[in-house]
């Protein structure tokens, strides 16, 4: 069962076509990455996915519905900016989000045990946190819900390393409670370790999807009927070993990293042969 699909996404905002290509298929308990540059369109996918952007053109389900008719108790949204009540401290402002979504205020205090938030910290004004605490505040927010599907931009940005491992052990955690995350990163090494899948995205259009493996055969040419597996405007593919060996291909380049791919997607160069 797919949780989130988005075909041929669409958007021009002031008269700048932002989007003009976006597909993507995420699964139920799959956590799925959105990698690509500042600009390139994760963001306003994201907000068009929530139903904050009108699209233009395209199609866009959640949980099998159309965005006007999702129940967003469900949905848990992590966005790359802070919107809580500065004067507040972080208690005050996780207490009033048990408020609005009705859950359990002693829920709080699991979580900043997770997080390594001490209770001197939760007397702390907003304003007065650091970058990093102010992700994990926003991450403890979009969990007090209990949502089934989490969008998460940019989770681990400002923290250090030590607090990164910690929430991406988190988020493995939250896949095998049964959950589905969706969430936007730079950091490629992170990504190739959580998820299962993942896009990648330039210029607003997706320019290849597939699933994270040990490694990867780039192959150079035109294959039909595997038009999934091609990177958008290339001649290259992504292949596993199944179809290396069913196709009987010999020519082409075994890659580990998806760094490299990554840069294959964004124009690289590629040396063929094993």
């Amino acid at each position: 069962m797919n949780v989130v699909e988005v075909k041929n996404l669409q958007k021009t905002i002031n008269g700048r076509e932002v989007l003009r290509d976006i597909n993507l298929f995420v699964k139920q308990n799959e956590i799925y990455g959105l990698l690509g540059k500042n600009g390139a369109g994760k963001t306003t996918t994201i907000r068009s996915i929530l139903g904050l952007i009108k699209k233009d053109y395209g199609y866009i389900k959640i949980f099998g519905e159309e965005v006007e008719k999702i129940d967003y108790k469900r949905v848990g949204v992590m966005f790359d900016c802070e919107t809580f009540n500065i004067d507040w401290t972080i208690e005050d402002n996780l207490k009033s989000m048990c408020y609005i979504y009705g859950a359990d205020e002693q829920d709080i205090f699991s979580y900043i045990d997770l997080l390594q938030i001490n209770q001197v910290d939760l007397k702390k004004k907003f304003r007065h946190l650091s970058k990093g605490m102010k992700r994990k505040v926003s991450l403890i927010s979009v969990l007090l819900p209990n949502p089934d599907l989490l969008i998460l931009d940019e989770p681990t940005s400002g923290l250090d390393p030590e607090m990164q491992i910690v929430v991406r052990n988190f988020i493995l955690q939250l896949k095998k409670e049964g959950k589905t995350i969706i969430f936007s990163s730079h950091n490629l090494q992170e990504t190739q370790k959580v998820c299962d899948k993942v896009s990648i995205v330039n210029e607003g259009e997706t320019l290849v999807e597939f699933p994270i493996q040990k490694n990867y055969h780039i192959v150079k040419g035109e294959f039909t009927g595997l038009d999934m597996y091609k990177i958008k405007n290339t001649d290259l593919y992504i292949m596993g070993d199944e179809l290396i060996k069913n196709f009987g291909i010999s020519d082409y380049k075994v890659v580990e990293s998806l760094e490299e791919i990554y840069m294959l997607a964004a124009g690289g160069d590629v040396v063929y042969g094993k």
